[in-house]
């Protein structure tokens, strides 16, 4: 039996192997041997994970379909890489050229205090100095990734964020752990302090409002609207061919912006620090206009969506009061006009985080089910009639 060991799965254009055992001169042809030929190949992910060792030859293996893959438009990707193996490519140059993701580490959440959650993901506290946002099982671990990303663009940009630590797995799940030095999620406090809904809203308005004047970078940060025409094309197959031409219509009207936006910006993945903010869970930060934040929090604390307690434990009636005081706080000193347009086109703006996340609730399918009535039976037809 040779001593590297290597698994193939294939997903349309891209090929998965997984490698256990080490990866040198003596065991690259097995490698090279395991590596589809054909022309469909674009993308492939090399799972190191079961990998200790790799030596000069092995790099050769790696870098010859990164080369034929890179005139196809495709690539390499290296993951679940441990940290000698990372060593060794830091030192030959391949962080420089290949996508690569570390090994995460592994954690168990016995005994760690419950702080928040939200669609895709709960928040618990690790230590004193430390929490993690944990990712639903069957969530891409790429968002992970790209949460760590945007998050040190958002820092740098002077956003008030935790600073993002490492990548972390539980069971089957992922996550990221932030630096977070006492504190508790907003959410908690609105429930823990009903009395002061309204400073609970004002801290989050002035958030938002603080957010939304930041310029983002457009080297890391995507387009969030023309990320939406994306979500409209998962969707097409649940919905009629009319609905959807009508819906890229409204998505076209949304005025162009260079500013940040979250786009999960609910009491949940807001820490409250000394009675400072801090944003977390910022994989889907993006440039764009604040509409799709606003829509956002429509989505979340609504009546008419109606998910509030399911997503965030908090009762829909306190959500509900809660998102009109955020209104009166955002909107104060804007012009009039501008509360008056969101006003109009509120299930428009409230469908549009839903048109992002029901596509990737598929484990979860009783409340994809849900969320797919809701668009059809009252979303589309309120935004029908404005």
């Amino acid at each position: 039996m040779s001593p590297l060991q290597i698994s193939t799965t294939r997903d349309g254009n891209t090929a998965t192997l997984c490698l256990t055992g080490r990866l040198d001169a003596t065991t690259a042809g097995v490698l090279a041997s395991a590596i589809p030929t054909d022309p469909d190949l674009r993308r492939l992910i090399l799972d190191l994970g079961g990998c200790p060792y790799v030596s000069s030859g092995g790099i050769r293996e790696i870098l010859n379909p990164r080369a034929r893959l890179a005139r196809l438009g495709g690539a390499v990707e290296l993951v679940n890489v441990q940290p000698e193996v990372r060593r060794v490519f830091e030192l030959t140059g391949l962080t420089e050229i290949l996508v690569i993701r570390d090994k995460p580490r592994e954690i168990r959440l016995e005994g760690l205090p419950f702080l928040s959650e939200g669609v895709f993901g709960e928040v618990f506290r690790v230590d004193e100095e430390t929490i993690v946002k944990l990712y639903r099982e069957g969530v891409d671990p790429s968002l992970v990734e790209r949460e760590k990303q945007y998050s040190r663009a958002a820092f740098v940009a002077g956003i008030p964020t935790a600073i993002s630590l490492d990548l972390v797995t539980c069971g089957n799940r992922f996550g990221i752990t932030y630096e977070m030095l006492g504190g508790d999620s907003l959410s908690s406090l609105m429930q823990r302090e009903p009395e002061r809904l309204d400073d609970h809203a004002q801290l989050l308005a002035t958030l938002a409002r603080t957010i939304h004047a930041t310029q983002a970078d457009p080297a890391v940060l995507p387009d969030i609207k023309a990320a939406a025409n994306g979500w409209l094309d998962r969707l097409a197959p649940l919905f009629g061919a009319d609905d959807i031409a009508f819906l890229r219509g409204r998505v076209a009207t949304i005025p162009d912006a260079t500013t940040c936006v979250h786009f999960d910006l609910h009491g949940g993945n807001v820490m409250v620090c000394q009675g400072k903010p801090v944003v977390i869970d910022m994989g889907d930060f993006s440039r764009g206009s604040p509409l799709f934040d606003l829509g956002l929090l429509e989505t979340i604390y609504s009546p008419v969506v109606g998910i509030c307690e399911r997503v965030t434990k908090l009762p829909n009636a306190i959500g509900a009061r809660f998102l009109e005081l955020f209104h009166n706080h955002y909107f104060a000193g804007l012009p009039a006009a501008e509360r008056e347009h969101f006003e109009r086109d509120r299930a428009f703006y409230a469908s549009l985080r839903l048109f992002h996340s029901i596509p990737l609730l598929d484990a979860i399918p009783d409340f994809q089910a849900q969320l797919i009535q809701i668009v059809r039976e009252r979303l589309i037809p309120s935004i029908r009639t404005t």
